[in-house]
């Protein structure tokens, strides 16, 4: 398949929805309801007839939370129906929404807001003062009979956020619905086959990956909050098993907290053979975390050939690499992280040690996509060579909503650093992410590697990398820690990274600063404790200070 193939509509189901075919949605205790597609498309044309009789039409944006329920894809498609071009926007706390509101209006310049009868009143009382007004979703009334009429701009998807402020992405009409059909052909997904996902529907391998993908067709689908995850991930693993689920992704970062929730006698009684694709993704993958992951479920039936390693971003609307179904290996190099320098060969090791890191592959560009690597000039580097990942295809977006950068054109640069080998992408970090050492570069990713080896609670670790007054620094910040515990990390972390200073911090409170995807917005953390000099006051323990002097039961500030 390439983008010029005939493709369908990704809102055919809308004229003849399914019947035999349904969503099904957790109400975050446990409890489902089920959605028919006949029932969906209904409340789609009174959604699209709200907001047409309110005055909206194509080339209008309209704000919507992305909350995981069913009201959530009603209101979509009657967006996208009535011609108007949705924006998603994350649901965040009422001290965090105003300021995400705020932002997200003045770039977005939206004709209305599309609000849930039970959110309406209070996101009323915010976004009118900024000149935005709220529609109500659509219970019943009169439908829509109208077809179609697509918008030029058929999304707004806005980044995660891991470097800066979020930024809208303009996803064109042709981008979004060629990649949908496209990620069909990379996963064998077709009607019959059925997706579940946990993934938010404000990030973009929950919204186009795991809602948009399967409903292009009218494939049946499950889906659980991400908070239900977080608390009950065995609740996941039983949905696969109880609907013989045959799609499914997750993000490379929550491995590990599955691993540390879901025991091998919760395999009993449940059968994953079904599940034929399993996309890993969202950041740089932890080889070991990946083979413990699959310890685990195969006992429960999960392939290996079904754990399908993915590269992709928001700004190419979604997948740009990605290993195929029932490939026979995922590739691996083992990387000597401290010879890395950009235009330069990577240096391939054949001994572990501890400056080597093992690189698991993201696989190959998907048919129509591309992945490049260039030097620090954006001059293009042959396979092997270590530079800036640059994506292309004919899923990229148009460019960013604020026009503060130029349009992405034929290629856009990514800020991710990697090589590739046999086509096969390695994503080793973020450019911002990174410090040189010795005249090398080293990443974040690295140093967390670490850090989440040595510490107690793993998922309360964030590392940080920057120059602090002229010093390569990496900073090892830890929640609800005690002190001697983060000495005992902070020190472990420098033993394994000879030459840099290394620093262990206890976070106040408010100081870990996650994306909406949950990955940690480093820069942002950087900015607020290391240049603000906040850092000063929560100092643990400074490899350049051994004996700063705290003392070893001391309990973190704030908490």
């Amino acid at each position: 398949m390439t983008a010029h193939t005939a493709i369908p509509h990704m809102l055919s189901w809308l004229e003849a929805p399914p019947p035999e075919h349904s969503l099904r949605f957790s109400d975050g205790h446990g409890a489902w309801s089920t959605h028919s597609y006949p029932e969906m498309a209904r409340q789609v044309r009174r959604n699209a007839f709200r907001l047409r009789r309110a005055g909206v039409g194509r080339g209008d944006v309209i704000l919507l939370l992305g909350r995981n329920t069913i009201g959530f894809v009603t209101s979509l498609y009657g967006i996208l129906h009535a011609g108007a071009t949705p924006a998603i926007v994350a649901p965040l706390g009422p001290e965090e929404m105003e300021g995400r509101l705020r932002k997200v209006i003045a770039a977005a310049r939206p004709a209305a807001l599309l609000a849930a009868a039970d959110h309406a009143p209070l996101l009323e009382s915010v976004v009118r003062p900024l000149g935005c007004r709220v529609l109500v979703e659509a219970e019943d009334g009169p439908m829509d009979d109208g077809g179609s009429e697509l918008p030029e701009t058929a999304l707004i998807q806005f980044s995660s956020g891991s470097t800066g402020n979020p930024r809208g992405v303009r996803i064109p009409w042709s981008a979004l619905n060629t990649h949908l059909f496209g990620i069909h052909d990379w996963l064998s997904f077709d009607r019959n086959s059925r997706a579940v996902s946990w993934l938010p529907f404000y990030h973009d391998l929950g919204l186009v990956g795991c809602l948009l993908m399967p409903l292009a067709l009218g494939a049946s689908s499950s889906y659980m909050t991400p908070q239900e995850f977080i608390g009950h991930p065995l609740r996941w693993l039983r949905e696969i098993s109880r609907s013989g689920e045959t799609a499914s992704a997750i993000a490379a970062f929550s491995l590990p907290h599955l691993l540390r929730r879901v025991r091998p006698e919760h395999m009993a009684g449940l059968d994953l053979s079904r599940l034929r694709s399993l996309v890993i993704g969202a950041e740089r993958i932890d080889p070991d975390a990946l083979s413990a992951f699959h310890r685990l479920l195969a006992p429960a039936g999960l392939a290996h050939g079904s754990l399908l390693p993915a590269y992709g971003m928001a700004e190419a609307t979604l997948g740009v690499t990605g290993l195929r179904p029932d490939a026979r290996e995922i590739h691996s190099q083992l990387v000597d992280m401290g010879a890395l320098e950009v235009g330069k060969p990577v240096p391939l090791s054949a001994v572990q040690d501890p400056s080597t890191s093992r690189l698991v592959s993201s696989g190959r560009p998907l048919v129509g996509m591309g992945a490049d690597i260039l030097d620090a000039d954006g001059e293009l580097l042959p396979e092997g060579m270590f530079g800036e990942i640059a994506v292309s295809g004919y899923s990229l977006a148009t460019g960013y909503l604020d026009g503060g950068a130029a349009p992405f054109g034929d290629r856009f640069r990514t800020g991710d650093m990697g090589f590739k080998i046999d086509n096969e992408l390695y994503v080793v970090g973020r450019a911002g992410d990174s410090a040189k050492v010795n005249g090398r570069p080293l990443f974040a990713e690295d140093v967390q590697a670490l850090a989440i080896a040595a510490a107690p609670r793993p998922q309360r670790v964030v590392a940080l990398l920057g120059d602090l007054r002229g010093v390569s620094t990496a900073v090892v910040v830890m929640k609800g820690s005690a002190a001697a515990d983060a000495t005992a990390v902070g020190k472990a972390v420098a033993a394994g990274l000879p030459g840099l200073r290394v620093m262990a911090l206890l976070a106040p409170s408010g100081a870990m600063r996650p994306t909406t995807s949950g990955k940690p917005r480093r820069k942002l953390m950087w900015q607020e404790l290391m240049m603000s000099g906040a850092w000063e006051s929560q100092v643990v323990w400074d490899s350049q200070d051994p004996d700063i002097g705290w003392s070893a039961d001391r309990p973190a500030a704030g908490l």
